[in-house]
């Protein structure tokens, strides 16, 4: 068996599942699983397909024509190679998560390029030079708007995956169907204790003794998507609010790093509300 993912993407309209898996199935292709939902008028499935009899090139092609055709994105992955992905990563202010990540690709421990910085504050933009990665500001306007420009510029860079980098913006239904499986987030609590705002403020008002951050797939629940992974820290009784927050920073970037990692290597896909292994 030869695995690939591909993910289907965009404005629901009829004939989607029938035209994208007839393209499989003239390829050869055996759809070993497929999840698909639609959320406020947007389509998304995610299908895993075993490509072994298929010309994997000519199949690209041939899915790229449904997308055109369908006006769709269609991505393919093949699982197993070492291929690297384009990683777009979103900000708001702290720069923690963002330097972390980019330091790991530099490495090559995440197999990924960041291709795109995309901020809803100007803030790291000096930083982004810097690194030498392009930064777009999408403040302003309706969310509506910020959104339909994000989703402009992941198309532009051909992003892979989406990393949130501390970035302070509930995302819409609308954009998580999109990307659904492949926006990787950081928390700052281990999950699915105290989600929302000021996690380590709510962690130390209820006298808890282990903090920690969590790395998980973003859905349209906020902050209830499947865990990636997590990490934790004892909280010495002296310690201050600004001292834990200082350790869960570190902890952040360390975590939402290796999740992005395991992401890259093919290590993990979310699929049916849960994250699996390989």
């Amino acid at each position: 068996m030869k695995l690939a993912t591909v993910t289907v993407t965009g404005t629901d309209k009829p004939g989607i599942i029938a035209k994208t898996t007839a393209s499989l199935f003239a390829n050869g292709v055996n759809i070993v699983s497929l999840d698909e939902k639609v959320i406020n008028g947007i389509f998304s499935m995610v299908l895993a397909a075993d490509v072994k009899k298929s010309d994997f090139e000519k199949l690209k092609k041939d899915l790229a024509k449904v997308a055109e055709n369908l006006d769709l994105e269609i991505r393919m992955n093949l699982h197993d190679t070492r291929e690297v992905k384009n990683l777009a990563i979103l900000v708001t202010k702290e720069k923690h998560c963002l330097e972390a990540i980019v330091k790991n690709c530099a490495s090559g421990k995440i197999r990924a390029q960041p291709v795109v910085i995309i901020g809803n504050h100007p803030d790291l933009k000096s930083l982004a030079k810097k690194l030498g990665i392009p930064f777009h500001f999408t403040n302003g306007g309706k969310k509506e708007d910020r959104e339909r420009k994000t989703i402009q510029l992941i198309k532009r860079y051909n992003a892979d995956f989406i990393a949130l980098a501390r970035y302070m913006q509930i995302l819409s239904p609308e954009f998580v169907a999109r990307y659904e499986g492949r926006i990787i987030n950081i928390h700052p609590s281990l999950l699915p204790a105290f989600p929302g705002a000021r996690p380590y403020d709510q962690a130390l008002e209820a006298g808890v003794e282990i903090v920690g951050v969590t790395a998980h797939f973003v859905t349209t629940d906020l902050d209830r998507g499947p865990v990636i992974c997590q990490d934790a820290f004892r909280v010495r009784k002296n310690d201050s609010m600004e001292r834990i927050r200082e350790r869960g920073q570190k902890m952040e970037a360390k975590v939402l790093a290796k999740a992005c990692e395991l992401y890259s290597k093919d290590k993990l896909y979310m699929q049916w509300g849960k994250v699996h292994f390989r």
